[in-house]
């Protein structure tokens, strides 16, 4: 969405605009071993127009084509492809929202043929491959520390695919290895097939790690070769000096939203209930069991006066949301204040929002600023959000809403019981909250940044 809008509004002030994305494999090391020769060039990119706007999209068969660990950062292919994209339509300034999938060798490509490039990061892919800077006990990181060692214990194993993926797919790239499994009984094919897949994974360690170990590294080289970084939050900048970019380099740009569709919404129909409300992806990272969990949490008469409405596709993550689901039924009578409503058209959001009393993010990660986070608040919906990262310079405790600790569901219902106790409190959160940050002013800002690379370009 933040693509689309940037885009939108440049294009809309006379900007010739064209949009490069790569569509994302599930897991790049996953499908490379089931791949035996890639597609024909025709089905290797696709061209459209979404809403008046050029779209130029880069296939798996170029991203997948010889693949090693190393592309997930630097994709020689990529480079070459988008090298002929600059070529072909001569861009006088790159926009990079993300370089995840396309790679860094897109920032190479521009700097070989000495197009400013501009990065406005979007998370901390840069610093970290998972891009959440969580570890896998769920505690929160910094950066891949010396020698990427924090990287090697998180990272470097989801470079693997599961066994069971792992031995799918050799049956069905090597048919007889397939039947021999088959006919073997339980027990042995069991072994067979676990000692395949230790070979498996003997055989690609080097290479997985090497590509770890020297993540870093590249990273921050290309990231110091953009000619300005644009971040969201100050958690950001933070983040990024203490991995080794360049803080001059590095300028604070919030993120603006279309607000068109959501001022109109900012009266909240009637209820007698506290509408707590969650938008989002339901996935670990997201905390949504620490919201269901602190609701279970209130006291009888205090739940009985709430109710949770969770808003996201349960058939995206099915593990995870079955995960909801079961906290949701093993509950019994307490939880049935809590529902799954299933995704919406965007242009709905602010029905949505005038349906929800306060908007609860109780993400585990460093999150920035959810655009969400910034729709609730142009519908005047105080937001519940983790002390933690981007998320707490939006959200001032007490003044347009409150913060709760880290992973700590007990935390989080104490802030619901506060609002179910404190009548007045809701309004006072939703009286203090400002005029949100539009399109226009960010892409004022951005057109700002644009102005001064290119005359310091011309300068040299």
């Amino acid at each position: 969405m933040l693509t689309l809008k940037i885009a939108q509004e440049l294009q809309a002030r006379g900007s010739e605009v064209k949009i490069v994305a790569a569509n994302p494999p599930d897991l790049d090391a996953r499908r490379k071993f089931d791949q035996d020769s890639p597609p024909p060039a025709s089905e290797q990119v696709s061209d459209y127009d979404y809403e008046g706007l050029r779209v130029h999209i880069v296939e798996e068969a170029i991203r997948l084509q010889d693949y090693e660990f190393s592309f997930e950062y630097y994709h020689p292919h990529m480079k070459r492809h988008f090298l002929g994209l600059l070529d072909d339509f001569k861009p006088d300034i790159v926009l990079v929202v993300h370089a995840q999938n396309l790679s860094a060798a897109i920032v190479e490509a521009c700097r070989e043929k000495n197009v400013p490039v501009v990065f406005y990061a979007t998370d901390f892919w840069f610093v970290c491959p998972i891009v959440q800077l969580t570890r896998p006990d769920g505690e929160v990181c910094r950066g891949p520390g010396p020698g990427a060692l924090k990287c090697l214990t998180c990272y470097t194993p989801k470079l693997f695919a599961p066994a069971a993926e792992f031995n799918e797919a050799l049956s069905k790239k090597y048919d007889f290895v397939g039947k021999a499994l088959s006919s073997m009984p339980g027990p042995v094919k069991s072994l067979a097939e676990g000692g395949l897949y230790n070979a498996y994974s003997a055989s690609k360690l080097p290479a997985a790690t090497l590509a770890t170990v020297n993540r870093p590294a590249v990273l921050k080289d290309f990231a110091n070769k953009f000619d300005r970084i644009l971040v969201p939050t100050k958690l950001m900048r933070d983040i990024f000096v203490e991995n080794g970019i360049q803080d001059e380099l590095i300028e604070l740009v919030h993120y603006g939203i279309d607000t068109s569709k959501l001022v109109d919404h900012q009266k909240k129909s009637p209820s007698d209930l506290l509408r707590i409300g969650y938008i989002g992806t339901f996935y670990e990272h997201k905390g949504v069991d620490l919201l269901i969990n602190a609701y279970l949490a209130l006291p009888e008469a205090d739940r009985k006066r709430a109710c949770v409405r969770l808003y996201g596709d349960t058939e995206q993550f099915p593990e995870y949301s079955n995960k909801l689901k079961s906290i949701v039924s093993s509950a019994g009578e307490r939880g049935r204040g809590v529902s799954f409503e299933g995704t919406f058209p965007n242009d709905q959001l602010g029905t949505i929002l005038s349906d929800i009393d306060v908007l609860v993010v109780p993400s585990r990660w460093y999150e920035n600023t959810p655009l969400v986070m910034q729709s609730a608040l142009a519908t005047k919906t105080p937001l519940i959000v983790t002390d933690l990262g981007g998320m707490s310079e939006l959200v001032k405790h007490g003044h347009n809403g409150l913060l709760f600790k880290l992973n700590d569901y007990r935390s989080l219902a104490a802030q619901l019981l506060a609002l179910l106790k404190d009548a007045a409190l809701l309004s006072k959160l939703t009286a203090n909250i400002k005029d949100e940050r539009t399109v226009p002013e960010m892409v004022n800002d951005i057109e700002s940044v644009f102005e001064k690379v290119l005359e310091t370009r011309k300068t040299r």
